[in-house]
């Protein structure tokens, strides 16, 4: 049986290594023997290997990721639908408004209008609460050097896979000294509970370090960009957190003139569910901006 759950755990790292290699080339071509190399399968066996593992054959997963990262971009970017086509993959605007509806139900255009995620088809949508409703403050932009960090991916609805991922994460780093004070806890969230189906949502439990960090089984290591974030605080329970991302990207980003970075936005936990009541939670969210007109300080990581 240990023999079996470690082939299996093999499996799973080397499959991981996929994902993580297509989410950092989402706008490159790429073909099912290149992945394999990544993977060290056999390119004949290795889409089978892909599908059993994620519940997704691999061609699915690469078009779904490539669509849902083209949806935000028609929310939040400015650019012309024909150019996020080219960049999601499309020869054609024609071929990107067929494969795109097929998805989400509705035009890339009609989407764009909507200023708002429309859900997926067969997905409940979240409630959304009205603008006198959301919480909005003035955001600290501030500019960081990169971030080294240790995380540990798990897929799933956002809570689970959150207290799944760091549980793992704090066994691991716990016996090793690794969460003194001036250790962080991030969580980076890499799709939209109303863009992405729940069952499919990629959540990496992160922690900073400063020493020298082997990865071990689940335990990987990466480098969170550097680069301007606007910085929101959240206080109260995590639940809430999606008004203020609702504030963020409906009231605050049209207005503010600032334009995104294609890497993912994160969260600092400044305090912890073991520390203090729901309610007194305190939470950074950090929204990854171009350079514009606005020039921050270089400041320190988040402390």
């Amino acid at each position: 049986m240990a023999a079996k759950d470690a082939t299996r755990e093999d499996y799973r790292e080397r499959v991981n290594r996929v994902i993580f290699h297509v989410e950092a080339r989402l706008g490159e071509s790429t073909t099912l023997e290149e992945l394999a190399r990544v993977a060290r399968f056999s390119p004949f066996h290795f889409h089978r290997i892909f599908a059993a593992f994620t519940g997704e054959a691999l061609a699915a997963f690469i078009r779904r990721l490539r669509l849902e990262r083209a949806a935000q971009q028609l929310l939040h970017h400015g650019a012309p639908v024909t150019d996020i086509a080219l960049g999601a993959g499309y020869e054609t605007p024609s071929a990107f408004t067929r494969a795109f509806a097929a998805l989400f139900g509705v035009s890339p255009t009609e989407y764009r209008k909507r200023r708002e995620p429309a859900p997926l088809r067969g997905a409940r949508p979240l409630a959304r609460p009205t603008e006198q409703e959301i919480p909005m403050t003035t955001p600290q932009v501030r500019t960081i050097e990169p971030i080294p960090v240790l995380f540990v991916r798990r897929t799933g609805p956002y809570y689970q896979a959150a207290d799944d991922a760091f549980g793992v994460l704090c066994a691991f780093a716990g016996p090793r000294g690794l969460l003194g004070p001036a250790a962080r806890m991030i969580g980076i969230s890499h799709d939209d509970p109303r863009v992405t189906e729940e069952s499919r949502f990629r959540y990496d439990a992160c922690l900073t370090f400063d020493r020298d960090v082997k990865e071990e089984g689940e335990v990987g290591r990466k480098t969170i960009a550097g680069g301007r974030y606007a910085v929101f605080p959240h206080e109260g329970a995590y639940e809430g957190l999606q008004a203020t991302y609702d504030g963020i990207f409906g009231s605050w980003l049209p207005a503010s003139g600032e334009r995104l970075r294609d890497e993912p936005s994160f969260e600092v936990y400044l305090n912890s569910p073991d520390q203090v009541r729901p309610e007194m939670l305190r939470t950074e969210i950090w929204l990854p901006l171009k350079q514009g007109r606005r020039h921050a300080r270089r400041a320190a990581p988040p402390d």
